[in-house]
């Protein structure tokens, strides 16, 4: 599938809503050392405009992910989900290696919050690459 597939929302949206229900749940399993590796104390309240801010970011990065892999080889299963990988490991991952080390954060952050953006890629990747 070609760029026509890449201009169709449908499967971004859905990608996006699925990795959005993933980050939750993996924030949940994670919450103590997510929260307590930066320093944070108490549990924060669910507010609803972070929330927004957060699946609109994930619904980009889904309509991203669909357009490079249209340009890139064409939307299938396979490609979709390789071009996941690599943009998380080449992109993501890295920038949040180099961010956190500046930062002094603790390696435990990084690695939760990067177990958190393989899942959600690799969760856009099959459903665009399914669905594209």
């Amino acid at each position: 599938m070609g760029l026509a597939a890449a201009a169709n929302p449908v499967p971004a949206l859905i990608a996006a809503l699925i990795a959005f229900g993933f980050g939750f749940v993996w924030h949940r399993l994670f919450e103590k050392a997510w929260m307590t590796a930066p320093g944070y104390e108490g549990k924060p309240a669910l507010k609803i405009a972070p929330l927004v801010i957060v699946f609109i970011a994930y619904f980009v990065i889904a309509e991203m992910l669909a357009g490079l892999t249209a340009h890139i080889g064409g939307i299938t299963l396979g490609n979709a989900l390789t071009n996941a990988l690599l943009v998380w490991a080449g992109f993501v991952l890295a920038a949040m290696v180099v961010d956190h080390s500046f930062e002094a954060r603790p390696r435990k952050l990084t690695l939760i919050n990067g177990g958190h953006w393989l899942g959600a890629f690799v969760i856009m990747g099959v459903v665009i690459g399914l669905m594209g």
